[in-house]
């Protein structure tokens, strides 16, 4: 019998996506918003209290960001390696860990697609929201080889970042983006019978970005590319119409599948 290649489907379906990955530049440019909020949410502590770290004394923190898992946990284990390709997350990362007086993380600069040869292996592993890449097998690879206890990952569901609502508003087709689906089915491929869980946290979709309707616009532009015209007045009548509602302007479909696996 042969095998169904998923990772071939999956690249298949995300380079016929209409969501693009961003380049290390582009995070740079979000890095200060993220650092603003890396506390406030329901799916960090729905997250935090799913990884388990009782055994571990290190974890390697996959596309760290601002350092809102490896802040969390640092006081838990021995040691903390945090990677990222954005150097301004990871200034970020550094700035906060000076501040609040953690000494037991360190930082490297690196591509989850690009080469892993010098990144330590770890007793868990996690990568938190940051798997678009284009070998996703790969990828899945690199975190199990570098995990000696367990592996922790989120992915996204759903056929993109944005809500069927907003896209609704927008006149908007997309075509899907891979889903976490693909993740179950290439682990299964690789010999790993992974567990599965979902975060569908109720929080309000537009946070700090539901009074202000350039923040709103521009959170659609960094998910979708610039807007037409006749986009941008279907968003403000869209928005101003919420508001006379007293509505939460819908923004992302924010529902991530939790996988883990056991070494």
């Amino acid at each position: 019998m042969h095998t169904i290649d998923f990772n071939k489907l999956y690249f298949v379906q995300k380079k016929a996506s209409s969501s693009k990955n961003k380049d290390s530049k582009a995070w740079d440019e979000r890095a200060f918003e993220m650092n603003e909020k890396i506390h406030v949410s329901p799916y960090n502590e729905f997250l935090a209290q799913k990884v388990d770290l009782s055994s571990a004394s290190t974890l390697l923190d996959v596309g760290c960001g601002p350092g809102t898992f490896s802040l969390r946990f640092a006081p838990h284990v021995k040691e903390v390696f945090a990677f990222d390709f954005s150097p301004m997350m990871l200034s970020m990362l550094n700035s906060n860990a000076q501040t609040k007086g953690i000494g037991n993380i360190t930082s490297i600069t690196a591509d989850i697609e690009g080469d892993w040869s010098d990144i330590p292996v770890c007793d868990v592993v996690l990568a938190s929201r940051c798997l678009e890449v284009d070998d996703l097998q790969k990828a899945l690879t690199n975190l199990d080889l570098h995990a000696k206890q367990a592996v922790y990952l989120t992915f996204k569901v759903g056929k993109g970042y944005l809500s069927e609502e907003l896209l609704g508003v927008l006149g908007r087709k997309i075509v899907p983006k891979p889903d976490y689906i693909y993740v179950l089915n290439i682990l299964y491929n690789m010999g790993i019978l992974a567990t599965l869980d979902f975060i569908f946290p109720q929080e309000k979709v537009c946070c700090e970005k539901e009074g202000n309707l350039e923040a709103y616009l521009q959170a659609i532009t960094w998910s979708l590319g610039e807007l037409g015209e006749e986009e941008i007045q279907r968003v403000k009548v869209y928005f101003e119409m919420c508001h006379k509602e007293k509505k939460v302007p819908a923004l992302r479909d924010n529902r991530w599948a939790l996988i883990s696996w056991k070494k």
